[in-house]
């Protein structure tokens, strides 16, 4: 019989932590209890069956009836999706991890109280009707961006720009519940000077009960935005890549910090590990938004440069404890790299391998690669999903021109070798063509 607690960690496909990171993570400081939600389960029997190869306890839940009776010492997720359960079990537990304020992770409450901390200054409206739509955009006004208030991976957001885009969102929105409707962001600009950087980054920080311990920073390739193809009026938002440490200027990195610490106030939160990401300009820093949980991607890159776990940091959250000291960040600079297709059909056709994307230069590990055949949906529409590692800024922003030329060339066939994600990238952005209006993002899902 063990004697560690028993945590458990309610799961669900396309989180920020796999199977086998909760594994790793967990070895000698908690039994997971692999929990699942029945409908899940039954639709993804192949996880059940890998979590029954990792873990002693996995669960089929009925989210209906609580978790009461598993013994649990901790509770938590690594998906948007399951927040709002871990939260009302971890009340009706007594468990550690609970803020002190109501559904800090709805958009509308938590942008409120943004708002109000002065961690973000956007005018806002709660939409659930055409009728709401047509008033929100009357007092919010344009441009504006309509998106769910509990959003998971980017799902049903759209920018609203136009006269046509409120058209286009009274003739194909057909889902109006729990939306928002907020204040467009400027397009801002990376204080570091790099032009093709991303105007926005995030900031990985412990909640050690009340007190704020900011992990890492990272830089973001920018955002790819395709107009209206998304499903129900939406447009289709995808992240493509992060890069750390941050470039930022010290006196932006502190602003960053500091309003970072301000929002996790502002939404009351303990005893988690959050995600924040932060629009910036040279002049200016605002909250997008605060997630609950690891951000996505993003574990694997930080290790890579001696960071911390940041998985098993969430598991010693979770239990109440204070995670283990970090050890002092390594030399280098890495990057996670995980550009979409834009264009062409809905299935893959190029035929790469594993040791195609590993045989591009600083290429050190491949998480994902689209497989010919399969449908572009079933890894989010990522061609590839890779890690790269550099000694410097410099040698990192060359491999990162290497490894999409590269990956242009292997799915050519899709038409990656033209695809929008290219021009966003340091590769010479004047000769590919840019075929979307890409607006600087004032929501992006992790």
């Amino acid at each position: 019989m063990s004697n560690k607690p028993r945590l458990g960690v309610i799961h669900a496909p396309n989180g920020a932590a796999n199977l086998r990171e909760i594994y790793v993570s967990a070895t000698g400081i908690c039994d997971v209890v692999l929990i699942m939600r029945k409908p899940l389960a039954e639709a993804y029997p192949e996880l059940i069956g890998v979590a029954g190869t990792l873990f002693h306890d996995v669960v089929i839940w009925d989210e209906d009836t609580t978790l009461e009776g598993l013994g649990l010492a901790g509770l938590t997720t690594f998906h948007d999706g399951e927040l709002d359960l871990v939260d009302r079990e971890l009340a009706a537990l007594g468990l550690p991890g609970l803020g002190s304020h109501d559904q800090p992770w709805d958009k509308l409450s938590q942008r409120r109280r943004l708002n109000a901390a002065g961690a973000s200054r956007l005018p806002i409206a709660a939409v659930s009707s055409p009728v709401e739509f047509r008033d929100a955009v009357a007092a919010v006004g344009l441009p504006a961006v309509l998106k769910p208030r509990r959003g998971v991976s980017g799902s049903g957001i759209a920018f609203i720009e136009t006269a046509e885009d409120v058209a286009h969102q009274f003739e194909h929105r057909a889902d109006w519940r729990d939306l928002l409707l907020e204040k467009m962001l400027g397009r801002g600009a990376h204080p570091s000077g790099v032009a093709w950087l991303g105007d926005f980054v995030s900031v990985e920080t412990e909640s050690v009960g009340a007190e704020r311990r900011h992990v890492a920073v990272f830089d973001k390739v920018p955002v790819s935005v395709v107009r209206r193809s998304g499903t129900g009026g939406a447009d289709a938002v995808r992240v493509t890549g992060d890069l750390t440490p941050s470039r930022l200027p010290s006196r932006h990195l502190d602003a960053v910090l500091d309003h970072t610490s301000r929002a996790l106030d502002a939404l009351g939160v303990a005893w988690r590990f959050t995600h924040t990401e932060l629009w910036v300009s040279d002049s200016d820093v605002q909250v997008i938004e605060v997630n609950g949980r690891v951000g996505g991607h993003l574990n694997r890159v930080l290790r890579l440069v001696g960071g911390p776990d940041m998985v098993r940091s969430a598991l010693f959250l979770a239990l109440g404890r204070e995670p283990i000291a970090h050890p002092e960040p390594q030399p280098g600079f890495a990057a996670g790299l995980f550009p979409v297709f834009t264009t062409g059909g809905p299935h893959v056709n190029a035929q790469v391998s594993r040791a195609d994307l590993r045989r591009l230069p600083g290429v050190v590990g491949v998480d994902e690669v689209a497989v010919a055949g399969k449908p572009r949906a079933d890894n989010g529409f990522r061609a590839a999903n890779v890690t790269v590692k550099a000694a410097d800024p410099a040698e990192l922003d060359e491999r990162i021109r290497a490894v999409h030329r590269g990956i242009g060339r292997l799915f050519a066939v899709d038409g990656a070798i033209s695809d929008p994600w290219r021009s966003l990238s340091p590769a010479e952005p004047a000769a590919l063509p840019v075929a979307v209006d890409r607006p600087s993002p004032s929501e992006i899902v992790r």
